[in-house]
C-alpha cells in the first residue's frame, strides 16, 4: 500500500486531537448551561479526532498523491517562527514580533518575494493584530518591548 498525504494528514489530525483531549479530560466539563474549562477543548479536540478519522477513510477510498520528499525547509521554519515570536514579543513587544513571525514564516515559500506589497500587508497585518489583542481583547502584551524603548 503506497502512503498518500492524506492518509498521513489524517494520523496527523487523529493523533493531534487524541493528545489535547488526554489533557483536557483532566479539567471540570460542565454543562451546556454552565460551561467548565475543559468543555471547549474537549469538543474541539474531540472534533478533530473524528476529522482524522474521516480524512484516513476517505484517503484510503481514493487515490492520491504520494509523498516523494519532505519538504525541511517549511517544516522546520514555520513552527520556528512561532518560538521565536514568543521569545521575541516581551523584548521586542508584539508589533515588531509579529513582523519577526510573518518575514520568518514567508521565507519557506519559493514564490515569496519582498515588495512594497508584501511589506504593507505585513505592517498592516501586525497592527491589527496589536489592535485586536492588546486594544480590543486587552491582553497584557507590551506593543514595545523593553529591548526597544
Amino acid at each position: 500500500m503506497k502512503v498518500v498525504q492524506d492518509t498521513l494528514l489524517g494520523f496527523f489530525f487523529t493523533l493531534t486531537g487524541c493528545v489535547a483531549l488526554s489533557m483536557a479530560w483532566q479539567y471540570p466539563f460542565g454543562t451546556s448551561g454552565r460551561m467548565g474549562p475543559g468543555y471547549f477543548p474537549v469538543i474541539v479536540s474531540g472534533l478533530l479526532v473524528v476529522t482524522g478519522i474521516g480524512v484516513i477513510i476517505r484517503s484510503m477510498a481514493a487515490s492520491g498523491d504520494t509523498v516523494a520528499q519532505v519538504r525541511w525547509k517549511p517544516l522546520l521554519l514555520v513552527p520556528g517562527s512561532v518560538v521565536v515570536f514568543g521569545l521575541a514579543v516581551e523584548p521586542l513587544g508584539l508589533f515588531a514580533a509579529v513582523l519577526l513571525m510573518l518575514v520568518i514564516s514567508a521565507a519557506t515559500s519559493s514564490k515569496f518575494r519582498w515588495n512594497w506589497t508584501a511589506l504593507a500587508g505585513a505592517l498592516l497585518f501586525a497592527g491589527l493584530c496589536c489592535l485586536l489583542f492588546v486594544q480590543l481583547i486587552g491582553l497584557p502584551m507590551p506593543l514595545v518591548g523593553t529591548w526597544l524603548q
